[in-house]
């Protein structure tokens, strides 16, 4: 019976009662933290010099007498000391509630404290002591709690702004990032195994050896993440995919079966923010993908999931990372797949199905071929094991990979470039694998310049723009939120990067510039869905941020068309196309539902002074791409259907008069490009540049000529291709790019 084959995973309720436990933990020795004289209710434990006042009925651990004790949030408790390397977990914990880890501070640790509320976190770091507190439903309990050891009160972390792993040692304060592993880390065929809490490096060593292992599941992050991560840190990340292991970076947040979707799409969006911030600062960079856990759930709870699932998938590439869902096969994988192509729901990248058959391999009956095919599938075949590997011995889920993701995929831009049509100038600017901003540029005199470093720390990729006579300006979202900038003058040279002091913004920037040398710059906000704007004025600076309005489930794209008109398209939360729009003299229009159907990704826009906008964005089944058209004469025509078999999101440029062209990433990682002259199109062409490792970022010049840039599939380096009536390249510009 299919109902035998249900995953049987560890479920602990968050408002698991304290007294079944008291007596499970009865032979752990509390005595030596307990003190006499306080109320009937509560007791107090004191470490290193600080007093907590906490329910008596909360077992106290002594971690130094237990180093090999499960540091698990599901269960009301206080852990004293600093957790083991080699924790006995069980494998499949899930859900957390009010509990505290007290352990001492790492040398030199900066004091702060922070309160995570997607993740449901509170971290407080002094000189003596560093405090991970969770909590569910009663968050006034833990703050008392801390509050009763003259703890300051945590400031709340902004939406995407991620703490370190429960047990690390430290908060999102001082955090820099790291350069991102290899994105062939998270891509393997294979045997592997997930487990509650990160394997020590020793244990990891061994299981290389001897274990028949090559990828790991970890758990970055999420509400209902029960077990700590002593082990879990960039270093680790970085140390072990050097060694050879591969990756399925795990985030567990609110769960259907405890009840905790109450407004999914919004929760959804919350938890891909983040959960990548949580993986960027653990080193994986753009194209990872990110694999949601949400365990087995009842059939009522299936239209909450699937819309959760389908918010997390799109913001997830609006961010630049793939998506993948983990559950049961007779819940969350079969309610995907029975919505494969159903145009309302965005499918994740990458399936992982949870059916404890005992079958190491990636089938299953409830997923049909044409699913998630060529190599998109994991498979927990088995869970709940202990195995033992030399001296390691591991409760741990057994999984077969079959996940090749080297190859662009997802429907974030690689990054942006400039042309500056005066001079025949091309800039081309991206982040690199060290997380800063890198700048190559061509100049007819003297040919690509080779790639140089900016500085500065990018969370996004960023946008570029010709800004009047020979000018430039780059735009970014830093890793504080915020929007930042360099801009390059004649004669003056390049500007140092400023923070342009909008606050944060919550997406890639956009932005377009007019030949007057104005720039609008358009981002979703960080704190709403709206879009936001700031406005750059020769000889008057900047002005805003404005609040236009609007429901956005991407980052927008905006255009410049005729008389200076700015127009910004975005995927609304309802997946129809949205759009406002200002001519000059004008205010902003109300936003406004162009409808065109559900779109599976951010749409890509471009004009031409005569007032023509194509704008173009994948659909919603079988890899397709759909574009509309605006002209003054007629308004805006119907979708129509371009392609098939696209896997990045679609880039469009303007180059010569009355042309528009766009550009992907085909299946098999090629460059594929279509072209139209007025209203007729050209059929999609292969173009011959070799296998990508990201989804390509063009720039256009009046007289007809395109430069194509896209990152390495073998390397991470930016390559390129020429359009002057026939195409040259690939030629290799070097640098590395994330």
């Amino acid at each position: 019976m299919l109902a035998d084959r249900r995953p049987r995973r560890a479920r602990r309720s968050r408002a698991l009662a304290a007294g079944s436990m008291v007596a499970a933990l009865a032979t752990v020795a509390v005595s030596s933290y307990a003190a006499a004289g306080t109320p009937s209710s509560l007791h107090q434990v004191s470490y290193r010099g600080y007093t907590f006042q906490v329910p008596r009925t909360w077992p106290v651990i002594s971690l130094a007498d237990h180093p090999r004790w499960c540091v698990r949030f599901d269960r009301h408790v206080v852990y004293l000391g600093a957790p083991g390397r080699n924790q006995s977990c069980p494998s499949a914990l899930v859900g957390t509630t009010e509990a505290l880890l007290v352990q001492p501070s790492a040398a030199r640790a900066a004091v702060h404290a922070v309160a995570n509320s997607v993740d449901r976190l509170i971290t407080v770091v002094t000189r003596r002591i560093t405090v991970t507190a969770t909590y569910a439903a009663h968050r006034q309990r833990i703050e008392a709690i801390l509050a009763s050891a003259s703890l300051p009160a945590p400031a709340v972390l902004a939406p995407g702004a991620a703490a370190l792993p429960r047990s690390s040692g430290g908060g999102a304060t001082g955090q820099s990032v790291p350069t991102p592993i290899p994105a062939g880390a998270t891509s393997y065929t294979g045997p592997g195994f997930d487990t509650c809490s990160a394997p020590s490096s020793s244990a990891m060593r061994t299981l290389m050896a001897d274990s028949p292992y090559r990828a790991v599941g970890i758990y970055i992050g999420g509400s209902d993440r029960a077990c700590s991560q002593a082990n879990l840190s960039a270093a680790w990340v970085a140390s072990e995919a050097a060694a050879g292991w591969h990756f399925l970076p795990l985030y567990v947040g609110p769960q259907a079966n405890f009840g905790e979707l109450s407004s999914p799409a919004s929760q959804a969006v919350s938890a891909a923010q983040d959960a990548a911030a949580s993986a960027r600062l653990l080193g994986f960079g753009s194209r990872t993908p990110l694999y949601y856990d949400m365990e087995a759930y009842s059939p009522g709870q299936a239209a909450a999931a699937l819309r959760f699932f389908s918010s997390w998938t799109e913001e997830l590439h609006a961010l630049g990372y793939r998506s993948g869902i983990y559950s049961s096969s007779l819940s969350g994988i079969i309610d995907l797949v029975n919505n494969y192509t159903n145009p309302a729901d965005t499918m994740p990248d990458v399936i992982y199905d949870a059916l404890w058959n005992g079958s190491a391999s990636t089938q299953d009956p409830v997923i049909p071929v044409t699913s998630w095919p060529g190599h998109l599938r994991v498979h927990q075949y088995t869970g709940g094991v202990t195995q033992t590997f030399g001296d390691v011995s591991l409760d741990l889920d057994q999984d077969y990979l079959d996940v090749q993701l080297t190859a662009a995929g997802g429907t974030a831009q690689a990054s942006q470039a400039a042309a500056d049509q005066s001079t025949g100038t091309v800039n081309t600017f991206f982040r690199g694998s060290d997380g800063a901003l890198w700048h190559e540029w061509f100049t007819p005199a003297s040919g690509w310049h080779g790639p140089g470093s900016f500085g500065g720390s990018l969370a996004s990729q960023p946008s570029v723009v010709s800004s009047g006579p020979q000018g430039v300006a780059v735009f970014y979202q830093g890793m504080d939120g915020n929007l930042w900038s360099a801009a390059y003058s004649p004669g003056t040279g390049w500007s140092a990067l400023k923070d342009l002091g909008m606050g944060p913004i919550g997406s890639r920037p956009a932005a377009v510039a007019q030949a007057s040398g104005v720039i609008d710059v358009f981002w979703r906000g960080q704190a709403d869905n709206h879009l936001w704007h700031a406005r750059y004025t020769p000889g008057s600076g900047w002005t805003g941020p404005d609040n236009l309005g609007g429901s956005l489930a991407s980052a927008p794209s905006p255009a410049v068309s005729s008389v200076s008109t700015v127009s910004v398209f975005w995927r609304g939360t309802d997946g129809h196309l949205w759009h406002t729009l200002q001519s000059p003299g004008s205010a902003w229009r109300r936003p406004a539902s162009l409808g065109m159907g559900n779109l599976g990704g951010p749409p890509d826009a471009t004009a031409q002074p005569d007032g023509t906008i194509d704008v173009f964005w994948n659909g919603t089944a079988h890899a397709s791409l759909w574009h509309a058209t605006y002209t003054s004469a007629v308004g805006w025509g119907r979708p129509t259907f371009l392609s098939t078999g696209v896997v990045s999101a679609p880039f469009a440029v303007a180059s010569a008069p009355g042309s528009v062209n766009v550009f992907w990433t085909g299946v098999g990682g090629g460059l594929w490009w279509a072209a139209a002259q007025g209203t007729l199109w050209q059929a999609p062409v292969p173009l011959a540049m070799g296998p990508m490792g990201g989804g390509p970022f063009a720039a256009g010049q009046g007289d007809g000529m395109i430069d194509v840039f896209w990152r390495g599939s073998a390397d991470s380096h930016i390559w390129h291709a020429r359009y002057t009536g026939s195409w040259v390249g690939p030629g290799d510009l070097g640098g590395s790019a994330s």
